[in-house]
């Protein structure tokens, strides 16, 4: 046997299996290319620590307290796994045991097979939540049964919550697990107790009876569509919903369920708000990028654009309220909301405003309630006058505003009740007694999805989170996690000179965080934003040459084509070059000997996408507004580079449509090999690493997979949804999983 064991090690290093002096942290590299441990010709399973030999005829049993129960006779020559043992017992599996006795003999295989089967069978450790925190995306008012006023609160997460509050006790009432959401944007509730919910990434409408306090699953509003924008109730079981990337609207009635009503305008993929006019069966709907509005009759199904000309150039009509015979139309990035007669849609006014929309219509005033510079304020539907009520909102705005009365006799009337920005604050003001209060909600804490994971400074794995914008991170030696600071949601982070810089969206901002220095408040001022209609910055890679940051950035919608942004730290100089592939965004990076490598996407707000190529190019770090080399693919019309990674030989790695591919510079020669058939979305799904074995490591399709550069094998992993990918100091590989972190040994 212990020929055989040393012909298998001989055998295994001749193979790169194992290596002579591996961290602990790295002791499972020999192992990644292994699917079973073999133990002198057998499989060594899943929590075997031994095998059993039957050297005479011996009894099997089960234990009922002391109590032996006997279930058969092993026969001499038969063979036996052992997973565990008692003492002068061994089990065999399933409760069973025999006695450890002359009758038979016991076997241990060596502590590297050992090793070796708990690496294989143990790839995944699961690092738990690294983001938790309070994120109120919006909010509707309605009521309890009793009469009780509620506050409806849609709260990310992994999964995403409904959470219905108690306005007056400010106490929660009811809450559901949104399952299958990790956000939701849109909510309605009527006059009937039904309230209705828009998921994201899932596209399904969720409904909540208030009455039975349920909550369904109604199913997947549209085939092609996975964000719910908005939502509009139109009477009892009857809701209307737009959608994206589809640019749609369907209609879903309880007993028929869902009517696809098709795009709201050709080419217009994103159908961002809804309002309804009962009296002459026309939806509203508001779209974006650029900016429309249009009048839906669904009696004649006859479509007319209302949006005056001067504001087409917004990137879209956010929100969109209909009251009393007027329609509200907030635009988007503009703060100006839009008043157009609902009846004649003939436009009368625009007024300065900052909330997502307009509360219900206050009978005594004849008003709708919004806020604007960080103050509540009214507008006058009669004589279009607006004015503001005295007090702050302290620095936020509305993202839900209702009217409501409250039913209490310290709230006589009607009271304004919004949520203020994205944590948790309200306001409450009510307008017979003229007081407004501003408090937080005590509203459960959630598990934040994490959106983006990268290693840091001094070796620690950085983890942001989807929408929140916290900044955790995870130290591989002590195993904690800790919050770091609160920025906004990073697209991409990388690490020089020993700081940490982060893209934020929106708006295409560049932060800084260094470790050595205390960060007041949790908070980051951004160092500088990238301008020039850029929105999301979406790859970055530190040069070692120039020590500058690369930055690779997509634009904003309406604005077409992405730009490449240099910075210098010690200069603090910035080069920034919109469209170096015209009409392309370049969505990966990569720094080695000089270069700096890039790959776009096609799918940059241009006309004609399809009929473009991704491109794959190359630049002189010191020269960056130079000439760039565009390197030629084997691939066929590949649509985007989703992630690029540098081995230390040179070769440069790339991931395109689900293709793996190697340029080497020195023989400028490209080989390929197919990870998955087909890829979906514009960015951030396609990452790549090079581990300190060697082996390339990757992310795509939430499937992780393993690259032998030598022989171009791939081994794709089962056992998590893995997305995004790096790597610490000691060579372990880490990615994300929803709101979880996990390391693959």
């Amino acid at each position: 046997m212990k020929k055989a064991l040393t012909f298998l090690l001989i055998t295994m290093v001749l193979l790169g299996l194992v290596h002579s002096s591996a961290s602990a942290a790295g002791e499972c590299n020999s192992y990644r290319e292994a699917t079973r441990i073999w133990w002198d010709g057998v499989e060594l399973k899943k929590g075997q620590i031994g095998r059993l030999n039957i050297e005479k005829d011996t009894l099997l049993f089960k234990l009922d307290g002391n109590k032996r129960i006997t279930s058969r006779t092993l026969k001499k020559g038969e063979f036996y796994r052992i997973y565990a043992f008692k003492p002068g017992m061994l089990s065999v599996g399933g409760g069973y045991y025999v006695d450890r006795d002359a009758r038979v003999t016991y076997e241990t295989p060596s502590k590297a097979k050992l090793k070796g089967a708990e690496c294989i069978h143990n790839r995944f450790v699961n690092l738990g939540s690294q983001i938790h925190n309070t994120i109120a995306i919006t909010g509707a008012a309605g009521y309890a049964p009793d009469g009780t006023a509620l506050m409806y609160v849609l709260l990310q997460g992994e999964p995403a919550k409904f959470v219905a509050i108690d306005i007056v006790r400010n106490k929660v009432w009811d809450e559901k697990t949104l399952n299958g959401a990790t956000s939701a944007w849109a909510i309605s509730a009527d006059t009937s107790g039904n309230v209705w919910i828009g998921g994201t990434p899932n596209g399904h409408l969720y409904h909540y009876n208030s009455k039975t306090k349920t909550l369904s699953d109604k199913g997947r509003a549209a085939a092609k569509g996975t964000s719910i924008h908005d939502l509009e109730a139109a009477g009892a079981g009857v809701v209307f919903g737009s959608s994206s990337p589809n640019g749609g609207v369907f209609k879903y009635e309880t007993g028929k369920g869902f009517t696809d009503l098709g795009q709201v305008l050709s080419g217009k993929t994103l159908a961002r708000s809804l309002a309804y006019n009962e009296e002459n069966n026309t939806l509203f709907a508001g779209v974006g990028a650029k900016a429309q509005l249009v009048a839906w009759n669904l009696t004649t199904n006859k479509k007319q654009s209302i949006l005056p000309g001067k504001y087409q150039g917004e990137t879209s009509v956010y929100d969109l309220d209909e009251e009393n015979g007027l329609l509200f139309a907030k635009l988007e990035p503009s703060k100006k909301i839009l008043v157009f007669d609902s009846r004649t849609f003939a436009f009368k006014e625009e007024i300065p405003a900052s909330s997502r929309g307009v509360s219900q219509v206050n009978a005594d005033e004849d008003s709708v309630y919004y806020s604007h510079g960080y103050a509540l304020r009214k507008y006058n539907l009669s004589s279009g006058k607006t004015s503001s009520i005295p007090g702050t909102l302290k620095g936020t705005e509305a993202v839900s505003i209702d009217l409501i009365d409250l039913k209490h006799k310290d709230y006589p009337g009607g009271s304004v009740i919004a949520l203020l920005g994205n944590s948790g604050t309200y306001l409450l003001y009510n307008t017979a007694k003229n007081e407004l209060q501003i408090n937080k909600l005590n509203l459960p804490n959630q598990s934040i999805p994490i959106y983006n994971i990268e290693r840091g400074p001094r070796g620690q794995i950085i983890s942001n989170g989807f929408v929140s914008g916290q900044v955790s991170t995870y130290n591989p030696q002590t195993k904690e996690t800790k919050e770091l600071l609160k920025i906004g949601q990073a697209e991409s982070m990388a690490t020089l000179n020993d700081k940490l810089y982060l893209g934020v969206y929106p708006g295409a901002d560049v932060y800084e965080y260094d470790p050595s220095q205390p960060v007041s408040g949790g908070k980051l001022p951004p160092l500088f934003s990238i301008g020039n209609g850029q929105d999301r910055i979406v790859a970055m890679a530190a040069d070692e040459t120039t020590r500058s940051l690369f930055m690779g950035t997509h634009p904003k919608n309406g604005e077409t084509g992405g730009a490449l942004a240099v910075y210098n730290p010690a200069s603090n100089s910035k080069t920034i070059r919109r469209n170096i592939v015209p009409e392309q965004s370049v969505v990966s990076l990569a720094s080695s000997g000089g270069y700096i490598y890039g790959g776009t996407t096609i799918f940059s707000n241009g006309k004609n996408e399809s009929q473009k190529t991704a491109v794959f190019f190359r630049l002189n770090s010191k020269n960056p507004n130079g000439k760039i080399e565009q390197i030629p693919l084997p691939l066929t019309k590949p649509r985007m580079i989703h992630s690029l990674a540098a081995a230390p030989d040179g070769t440069i790695w790339g991931l395109s449509d689900g293709n793996l591919f190697a340029y080497d510079p020195r023989t400028k020669k490209t080989k390929t090999m197919n990870i998955t058939p087909a890829t979906s979305g514009r960015f951030k799904n396609g990452t790549l690493v090079i581990g300190k074995d060697g082996m390339v490591y990757g992310t795509v399709e939430e499937n992780l997979f393993m690259a032998n550069p030598k022989t171009m094998k791939k081994t794709i992993y089962t056992g998590a949804a893995a997305s995004d990918i790096t790597m610490d100091n000691s060579g372990n590989v880490y990615f994300k999983d929803g709101a979880e972190l996990w390391m693959f040994r």
